[in-house]
């Protein structure tokens, strides 16, 4: 590792590095503009977006040297468009795409489509309200494999207008009812899960901190056991 700096604090660097070129230009820097900003070597960078994505912090493309994912933003296209007063971004998921405003702390507006399928659909926060009220976040995996596949669990975890509507999207792609849950859960539960990541002292939530806040939002049961 080139300098001074340890482990810890490059990754910090980068993970700051990262998340501010999303929130203020939309997309990740590559490996060599972040050693470049940071006067470190891409191997440095490297090595960081391993550690970082081993962390669960990052998630990177196949060759292990581009960001894809810094959760709640996604730098590929996905079917969760969110525009907020501050910019608009890709969200990796219905909860993630309310990850989105949770982090900038702004209104948004998620244009999607009901189960990424049906009628377009419109999700809003306004003054940390959901709008409408009624519109619902099926989860296919329970949350123990969430990691297992997370690719499959973000393009399973969907809004839906109704109940009826999950049903018979379950059905028609062989896929296993999982667990429903209002929007607004999601919404309070973004907060606590994707806030505060600008900041250099941000850390992931403890397991035990992950299922609190799961139970404070209602989920319980073995399906949202972590």
């Amino acid at each position: 590792m080139s300098g001074k700096k340890t482990a810890e604090s490059l990754d910090r660097d980068v993970r700051l590095k990262v998340y501010e070129q999303f929130r203020d230009h939309g997309y990740p820097p590559s490996a060599a503009e972040l050693a470049a900003s940071l006067r470190i070597t891409v191997d440095d960078v490297l090595a960081s977006f391993a550690r970082l994505a081993e962390g669960r912090v990052l998630i990177l493309g196949k060759n292990g040297d581009r960001v894809h994912v810094a959760p709640p933003f996604s730098a590929v296209p996905t079917p969760f468009w969110v525009e907020t007063p501050r910019g608009s971004w890709w969200g990796n998921c219905a909860w993630e795409s309310l990850g989105i405003p949770a982090l900038i702390e702004t209104d948004a507006v998620i244009h999607t489509t009901s189960g990424a399928t049906g009628e377009d659909l419109e999700v809003r926060v306004i003054g940390g309200r959901i709008v409408p009220e009624d519109v619902l976040v099926h989860v296919a995996v329970p949350a123990r494999r969430w990691w297992d596949d997370v690719q499959f669990t973000c393009g399973t975890l969907l809004f839906f207008r109704a109940q009826g509507e999950i049903d018979a999207w379950c059905q028609s792609r062989g896929i296993r009812r999982g667990a429903t849950a209002p929007a607004a859960a999601f919404w309070h539960l973004a907060k606590v899960w994707f806030g505060g990541r600008f900041a250099p002292d941000w850390r992931r939530l403890t397991p035990e901190e992950a299922r609190r806040s799961l139970e404070d939002v209602g989920l319980k049961g073995p399906f949202w056991e972590l």
